[in-house]
């Protein structure tokens, strides 16, 4: 009777481990190529007088100030704003690229809290001549809010941007 106790506890604390060690799953999504979805694009930013339908976007997201005190570009993604028949907002899907090279960058995995930009213009998306440029949570400009990217999606709506 003793040994099938000691049995039993002994298949039971294997159980109870290999349980506890399936059960952690993954801390975040890394390795993951990472997306922002921001909301609610309006066709045009009444507060700024900025129309958006139609406007090339440059989305760059940064981590820290670099040299010169200028923020390095972790990833970008580039892509036009277009509107549904009809529809008086929109959304867009970011599929960042690490660097700052779209061509010919990897999808950026990495995970942590980060400066969002975006860049609107009407010309081609390599244009960084940028007709207006939005901050994400900083009436103040860019280095005053970080967004944490840690899951595959991360959606931010439009209102949490300010224009510089």
């Amino acid at each position: 009777m003793k040994n099938t106790f000691k049995l039993f506890a002994i298949i039971t604390m294997a159980a109870v481990i290999a349980l506890s060690m399936t059960a952690c799953g993954d801390p975040g999504d890394d390795d993951v190529p990472k997306t922002l979805l921001i909301t609610g694009i309006p066709k045009t930013d009444t507060t700024n007088s900025v129309t958006l339908e139609n406007k090339q976007v440059t989305v760059a997201i940064f981590n820290t100030k670099g040299s010169n005190n200028k923020p390095n570009i972790v990833a970008l993604d580039q892509l036009k704003i277009t509107f549904p028949a009809s529809a008086t907002t929109t959304y867009i899907t970011s599929q960042l690229v690490s660097g700052n090279d779209k061509k010919n960058g990897a999808p950026f995995t990495g995970t942590g809290n980060f400066y969002i930009c975006l860049f609107i213009d009407d010309s081609t998306p390599s244009s960084l001549d940028d007709d207006a440029t939005y901050y994400y949570g900083g009436k103040g400009g860019l280095m005053e809010k970080q967004l944490p990217i840690t899951n595959a999606v991360t959606q931010l709506a439009w209102d949490e941007f300010f224009k510089k």
